[in-house]
């Protein structure tokens, strides 16, 4: 766009607002001013005010003009018809510097805090630079007696105070860019709501008869329709149903009909505007409280969605990598075996021994391999189960051999406590061996050379606890509860005396509670831990 082509656009804005400015200031000044000046409805000071908050303080000459016309149209001399507008253009400058010199406020409305300080600012305190401006300046010129001045300061405030309350918001609310474009189900659910909203209205506002006659023509019955547009068009909802019913109560209580109605209509007017404030407040502050609401549910929503994303992909990547190590594991497990069974020659007592060290690590990065595959089996809802019947003497017997040779080697004794033949639990047999190897390899790993582990099992109830007991380091009591934690090592950092990643726990409580039990811990440090799962009896 040219320059000339912009400033004749900026020109028209600033016509156009001088021009709605001075046509709503005349309709307000129309209403029964005190001392002809002082109206107790004053849209421009929204309209004033919205406009500087959208466009800037370059529309202030649409705004002293908009008010210097209608204050010369109504009578006033024209200096002081001058000073009016500065005072009127002042407020609305004045207000707008003051509210974007607060940290973060959005000119949107669309949070809790930047409509407080909205109502605070741009609607209480602007407003008490263009009433004593006005009021001062009407004194000084002698329009008004000393008798009025208190009257007209109290009305022009009070006006300048609910136009900002019914107008500013409503221009800033229909303004602001939309988050979507509404469906035609909403549009039309917008439109009952507002024709609800002015028939009710109107129904309240003109009707002659005596308003103890009516139960039906109290003011709050128009609540429902409010409250109808505030919580589902948020704050465009709120503004929009208010203001209509503003403009509807206005012209009924002038008629002289309605509950506010008075010997004088300054005195209906202002009774009128008190009520028609509050709810405004009322209604804009649960808008947009519930609009914060909503954006803070689809943030939270969206944030899952991306969490659970990462997570799937997390989980993916560790299944491909661990299948992926598992191809060269077992090539060296094999010929590892092959290197100890002297299929290429036979190998010194050195060499037997550097084999044996590189099965043991074999052994071990293997374990770890099942364990990542483990929880992101169980992670991604693979997890097959076929209950039995198993009687848990079998069980701990079945899981011996498997742990031997490292207890031999570290020299850990484990005993084997009785246990009841009969005692018996409902599980997958190779799920619950899992759990009890997971169990005796942390035992084994946190218990000391030549200490003790014990494995049993009790009936409790409608329950099996079966338990495996060690003297090892223990867990502080403080971090009993992380130990389920994926990946939680007691021990941190590069100088760590266990090894593993952290996931035997968490696989043991994830596979018993699918099994419909628990895994349970307890430990004292220093002096051991026991870890127990408790599955239904058979």
């Amino acid at each position: 766009m040219s320059r000339s082509r912009a400033g004749v656009m900026e020109l028209v804005t600033i016509l156009a607002i001088a021009a709605v400015y001075a046509v709503t200031a005349r309709l307000g000044l129309l209403l029964d001013p005190v001392g002809g000046f002082a109206t107790l409805v004053w849209a421009p000071t929204g309209i004033a005010l919205a406009a500087t908050l959208r466009l800037g303080y370059r529309v202030w000459p649409g705004l002293f003009l908009g008010a210097f016309v209608a204050n010369l149209l109504t009578g006033a001399p024209p200096l002081v018809a001058v000073s009016i507008g500065i005072g009127n253009t002042l407020e609305a400058v004045l207000g707008v510097y003051a509210l974007r010199r607060l940290p973060g406020f959005r000119s949107s409305m669309e949070r809790l805090s930047d409509v407080l300080a909205f109502m605070a600012i741009g609607a209480a305190l602007a407003p008490l630079v263009s009433a004593t401006v006005g009021v001062t300046s009407l004194a000084v010129a002698r329009v008004l007696p000393p008798s009025e001045l208190t009257a007209a300061w109290r009305a022009w405030w009070v006006g300048d105070f609910i136009g900002a309350l019914l107008v500013g918001p409503l221009i800033l609310a229909w303004t602001a860019q939309p988050s979507d474009r509404p469906s035609r189900k909403g549009a039309l659910e917008m439109l009952a709501m507002a024709s609800t909203v002015v028939v009710v209205a109107a129904i309240v506002f003109f009707s002659h008869t005596p308003l103890e006659r009516s139960f039906f023509l109290q003011a709050y019955v128009m609540l429902p329709g409010l409250i109808w547009a505030a919580v589902r068009f948020e704050q465009r909802g709120a503004t929009t149903a208010v203001f209509l019913a503003s403009v509807v109560a206005i012209l009924g209580t002038t008629r002289g009909s309605g509950p506010f109605v008075r010997p004088e209509l300054h005195e209906s007017l202002f009774a009128l505007q008190t009520f028609m404030g509050i709810l405004a407040v009322s209604f804009l502050v649960l808008a947009t409280a519930i609009a914060e609401r909503t954006r803070a549910q689809e943030e939270m929503r969206r944030a899952l969605a991306a969490a659970a994303h990462a997570n799937q992909a997390k989980s993916d990547f560790l299944a491909v990598m661990s299948h992926e190590l598992r191809t060269p594991l077992n090539a060296i497990s094999g010929y590892a075996e092959l290197l100890r069974i002297g299929v290429h020659g036979p190998l010194s007592e050195k060499q037997h021994d550097t084999v044996a060290r590189i099965q043991r690590n074999q052994a071990h990065l293997t374990s770890l391999v099942d364990d990542i595959l483990g929880f992101t089996g169980i992670e991604a809802g693979k997890l097959a189960l076929t209950p039995e019947r198993i009687v848990v003497a079998d069980a701990l017997d079945a899981v011996d051999p498997f742990v031997q040779p490292e207890l031999q080697r570290r020299q850990i004794g484990l005993e084997r406590l009785p246990v009841d033949e009969g005692i018996a639990v409902t599980a997958d047999a190779g799920k619950l061996r899992q759990i009890l190897l997971n169990f005796l390899s942390n035992a084994i790993k946190h218990t000391d050379d030549a200490g003790r582990i014990e494995i049993g099992a009790t009936k409790e109830g409608p329950n099996v606890r079966i338990f495996v007991r060690d003297t090892g380091a223990g867990i502080p009591s403080d971090q009993i509860e992380r130990v389920f934690e994926p990946f939680f090592q007691v021990e941190r950092g590069t100088t760590r005396r266990y090894p593993g990643v952290g996931l035997g726990l968490t696989i043991a409580r994830d596979l018993a509670r699918a099994m419909r039990g628990d895994v349970t811990i307890s430990s004292t440090a220093g002096q051991g831990t026991t870890a127990a799962v408790v599955l239904p009896a058979a």
